[in-house]
């Protein structure tokens, strides 16, 4: 691409030309490197969201770094702004570019809780809403990854051990109150509720706003009627937006994360804040679910291969799970004489409430990424009659989990529930429930 030298501070977000410059001036790269800017938003696979501007730099030397930059508005707004007819419901959504102190201090402080768990930083410029990080371009997105049959059997102890380390660390369990609440302060993140009104107000299983098929309305409209589900959605908003138990990622889902053969990488923390762990869970497995959902609709592999890849995806929720239990439990007990609240606590009993608040939160995140303004890539990527049955799926879960999540104990009896209902023609299915 063209080297031509333009004053990088000319626009306030950086454009392609303009990027080689700023590196350059922050002495990232020598004045005559030969650098070559890719934005990431062009290449299919390389980014699954909205919202801000993502750049790949490299030299002839194969240096390489991501910059990436805040924006005040999601990037679709920015779209359509310039005559683009995409997202237009997004048109009253701003983002408050603050968040980007919260994304840093998250990252580096995973970092600490698991090494290489985030990716490096080289640059922070909060004047200009910008970092600078570690190329990540030879990882690919798990979603991605889960729609393409490719297993990653590393992934489900990483990222359950990770979960564990990180609920015991930044929460009361080993934080003295003072130091709890200073780190509360420390990473109070304006954008801790941005996806506060998408779950609890807009999602499809609260709002008939969302468009889906005609043949999702009998299901989605019993749960939408049904005062008893509405009730506990409404207390979990309140969990949601009360619950200080620990640092959480908010958005952790498959396209927040990356992965090759043997790494993986936690990114876009720009929403975290302390929150229930319930949430970062549920968001996770959902994604999960709705890749497993989502082969009843594709019609591009054989029986064979797509029961070989369900039983993959089932056997990996199982194993994060499992991995985050015993690893919380070491903790514990190791921690347990240093900590008078160790000392009472219950941990069987603890364990269980999470698990039964993450099956409420796996339903409702689920159920937030089935219809329009918002469908995640591994129903997306179907033919609309396709998703049908995939989604009529989710939303019986969404029901079962509501309802009985009392009588689910340990997580191989979710999995054991999602190998059984999935297999069943939709009408039988249908009828039981």
């Amino acid at each position: 691409m063209s080297q031509k030298a333009i004053p990088y501070w000319s626009d306030d977000y950086l454009t392609e030309d303009q990027v080689a410059a700023y590196l350059k001036d922050k002495d990232l790269y020598p004045q005559d490197a030969e650098l070559v800017v890719e934005d990431l938003h062009a290449i299919k696979e390389s980014i699954d969201g909205y919202v801000n501007l993502i750049y790949h730099i490299y030299d002839q030397n194969g240096k390489s770094m991501v910059l990436k930059q805040i924006v005040g508005e999601p990037r679709s707004k920015l779209d359509e702004a310039a005559g683009s007819k995409n997202s237009k419901y997004m048109h009253d959504w701003s983002l408050d570019i603050g968040r980007l102190r919260s994304e840093i201090s998250v990252l580096i402080f995973w970092d600490s809780v698991y090494p290489g768990i985030c990716p490096k930083i080289y640059l922070f410029d909060e004047p200009r809403g910008i970092i600078v990080m570690e190329d990540l371009t030879d990882h690919s997105l798990l979603r991605y990854e889960h729609c393409r049959m490719k297993e990653h059997p590393e992934f489900p102890e990483k990222i359950g051990r990770f979960m564990a380390r990180n609920l015991f660390y930044s929460s009361d369990l080993h934080l003295s109150r003072y130091k709890k609440q200073e780190l509360e302060k420390f990473f109070e993140n304006p954008e801790y509720t941005a996806l506060d009104f998408f779950l609890f107000a807009d999602c499809t299983i609260v709002s008939d706003n969302r468009y889906m098929p005609e043949a999702t309305w009998p299901l989605r409209r019993a749960i939408i009627e049904n005062e008893k589900i509405q009730s506990m959605i409404r207390q979990m908003r309140h969990q949601f937006l009360t619950d200080k138990e620990c640092l959480i990622h908010t958005d952790l889902h498959a396209s927040n994360i990356m992965v090759n053969d043997h790494s993986m990488k936690i990114i876009d923390t720009e929403f975290a804040g302390f929150g229930p762990i319930a949430q970062d869970w549920g968001r996770l497995i959902a994604s999960f679910c709705l890749n497993f959902f989502s082969w009843y609709g594709d019609h591009e592999h054989t029986e064979g291969e797509k029961a070989v890849f369900r039983a993959y995806l089932l056997d990996s929720i199982n194993t994060m799970y499992q991995c985050f239990e015993e690893e919380f439990r070491a903790l514990c007990d190791k921690n347990r004489s240093d900590s008078y609240r160790l000392r009472s606590l219950d941990v069987d009993a603890y364990l269980l409430t999470h698990f039964q608040d993450t099956l409420l939160y796996t339903a409702l995140n689920a159920a937030s990424r089935i219809g329009d303004r918002g469908i995640c890539y591994d129903l997306e990527r179907l033919k609309t009659p396709d998703r049908i049955y995939p989604e009529q799926l989710v939303l019986l879960m969404t029901i079962e989990l509501f309802l009985n999540r009392g009588a689910y104990k340990k997580i191989t009896d979710l999995t054991d529930y999602l190998r059984k209902m999935a297999g069943k023609h939709p009408a039988e299915a249908f009828k039981e429930a």
